[in-house]
């Protein structure tokens, strides 16, 4: 592909302050690192992945998330929500400009509305999604906006060792790089014997990722994208471990989710900050 093509990147934080994110009122533990062991994606390869960050140019991201349509993100519930699982204002939500590289310094967009699942579960981390709404439309010069609505989300029944990747951002640069990582489908009851689930992946989550060390997902990516035959399959909920042994991703299974995603586009109330989105809670 020919040219510059610029890339929108949605950012979005959740209690994170100058690189580090909030525990507790007053204590703050050091950023983590955004992805290890992937390989540099091309320009237009996963133009619909974001990162995210504070309204004030950061040090770091904090999350990840994928563009849906022209003026939707989708991301993890706990993107959005404080410690104590209440809604953070919008105006702590902005969307950042860039390319293939961060790019920290640019123009941003405000958020207008953030949709939480109402069974988003954060101590199972079942349901973690939130769709946020921005107050402008998102445009590419370049590289098409994606849209729900033309066979970008993968839906059939995901099967062990199926070749996925998942998308994210080199650490160790002033702007980190999008990379992507090959990643399997990992058998689920596999995954659910290791140590760190303990039987806690449900049927509409999915492991990826091998039990051996290497590439792999940090807490910064948390929310970003799955992608399957190049179709957005889920979103990381868990399994941060950078690589670690036995510490695989764990994604919603987008396929599940569906109906209620693009309820969401056409959602007229705006939840309130401090609100618990969380009736269960």
């Amino acid at each position: 592909m020919k040219g510059v093509a610029y890339i929108l990147l949605a950012f979005a934080i959740a209690g994170h302050v100058a690189g580090y994110r909030l525990q507790e009122e007053d204590e703050y533990e050091p950023f983590v690192p955004f992805i290890t062991g992937g390989t540099n994606a091309v320009l237009g390869q996963f133009a619909s992945v974001v990162a995210v960050g504070l309204p004030a140019p950061p040090t770091n991201a904090f999350c990840g998330g994928v563009i849906l349509n022209d003026n939707h993100v989708l991301t993890a519930a706990i993107c959005v929500l404080t410690p104590q699982h209440t809604l953070l204002q919008n105006t702590a939500v902005t969307i950042l400009s860039g390319a293939l590289q961060l790019n920290f310094a640019g123009a941003r967009i405000a958020i207008s509305a953030m949709y939480v699942h109402p069974q988003y579960n954060p101590y199972t981390f079942e349901n973690n999604l939130a769709v946020l709404r921005t107050s402008t439309n998102f445009f590419f010069p370049v590289v098409p906006v994606p849209s729900l609505d033309v066979a970008t989300i993968y839906e059939e029944v995901m099967f062990d060792g199926q070749a996925c990747q998942v998308v994210g951002w080199a650490n160790g640069t002033a702007s980190p790089l999008q990379q992507f990582i090959n990643t399997p489908i990992l058998n689920r009851d596999t995954c659910n014997t290791l140590a760190v689930n303990l039987g806690r992946v449900q049927d509409s989550m999915v492991c990826a990722g091998t039990t051996g060390t290497g590439p792999g997902v940090c807490a910064s990516n948390q929310g970003t994208g799955l992608f399957c035959e190049g179709r957005l399959a889920g979103i990381l909920v868990t399994g941060l471990g950078c690589g670690q042994a036995n510490n695989p991703g764990i994604y919603a299974q987008l396929r599940y989710y569906l109906p209620w995603i693009r309820e969401q586009f056409t959602r007229q109330d705006i939840p309130l900050a401090g609100s618990s989105p969380i009736p269960a809670l």
